[in-house]
């Protein structure tokens, strides 16, 4: 059945799957957080085909989970959790939240999902107008050893794509979901040797297998999410495992998706 045009929600739990199809034990490709809109497309009983108003990622969600419809379209939040974890709440109701959980409509502790005014005490991120690189490492250090998981985009389960694209978020850098649309995003990089930290590297799997990505550190290492989020040795060749020596990716390409200001560290 079709929905009525335009129809939108917004996700009313800490994180929900987003499926390949309409079935509930369908393939988990990304995920929607607490606080993000979604463009309902269609409805098949209780699944709802969605695009995310973030990223414009497409698939199958459980319309539960969301607020009723709206009609308009939902704006992307500017403010973020910061804390490690946290309670926001709402009459009777109360969600833990990770950081990087979007807040919408943020004023003076008092947030907006559609018509229901919820609460959150805890520290806020703004998103900056300038992306700051130090700012971005001090954010990813809190991910670091977070488990890799398939289509996530938390602390408690990222994939390589997600933690590049969740990090970059938090410094109000937008960029697509998946490595295959990524790799297209921003302007291409010659070269290693031309590369600066905050570049994106991308990777064919020589071990582990597929398409891969990852932030370029400078000083010959990358920041990467492979088995958990983790910094490894980075060489024109590609990605070298500092405790058995191994290539575990090889480098294809390299592209630039944003100017960075503070090198400070």
């Amino acid at each position: 059945m079709n929905t009525p045009e335009p129809s939108f929600a917004v996700c009313r739990l800490a994180v929900v799957p987003v499926r390949r199809f309409a079935d509930m034990v369908s393939e988990m490709t990304t995920q929607v957080r607490f606080g993000e809109g979604v463009e309902v497309l269609s409805e098949n009983r209780r699944m709802w085909n969605v695009r995310l108003c973030q990223d414009g990622y497409e698939g199958w969600v459980d319309s539960r989970q969301f607020t009723p419809l709206l009609p308009k379209k939902p704006a992307v939040a500017d403010t973020l959790t910061s804390e490690l974890a946290g309670w926001a709440t709402h009459a009777e109701e109360r969600r833990l939240l990770p950081p990087g959980t979007p807040l919408p409509d943020f004023k003076e502790g008092k947030f907006w999902l559609g018509s229901e005014a919820w609460e959150w005490s805890g520290a806020v991120h703004r998103v900056p107008a300038v992306p700051d690189w130090d700012a971005l490492l001090f954010e990813a250090d809190r991910y670091s050893h977070a488990p890799y998981f398939w289509g996530g985009r938390t602390v408690w389960g990222i994939d390589c794509s997600g933690l590049v694209q969740t990090l970059l978020r938090h410094q109000g850098v937008s960029v697509r979901r998946d490595c295959i649309d990524l790799v297209d995003d921003g302007e291409a990089v010659p070269g290693l040797a031309h590369a600066k930290p905050g570049d994106l590297a991308f990777f064919d799997g020589t071990r582990d297998g597929g398409r891969h990505v990852g932030f370029v550190m400078g000083g010959g290492k990358v920041l990467h999410a492979s088995g958990y989020v983790r910094v490894d040795r980075l060489t024109d060749r590609g990605i070298v495992v500092p405790e058995s020596g191994h290539l575990s990716h090889r480098l294809t390409a390299l592209r630039r998706v944003a100017s960075w200001g503070g090198f400070g560290s």
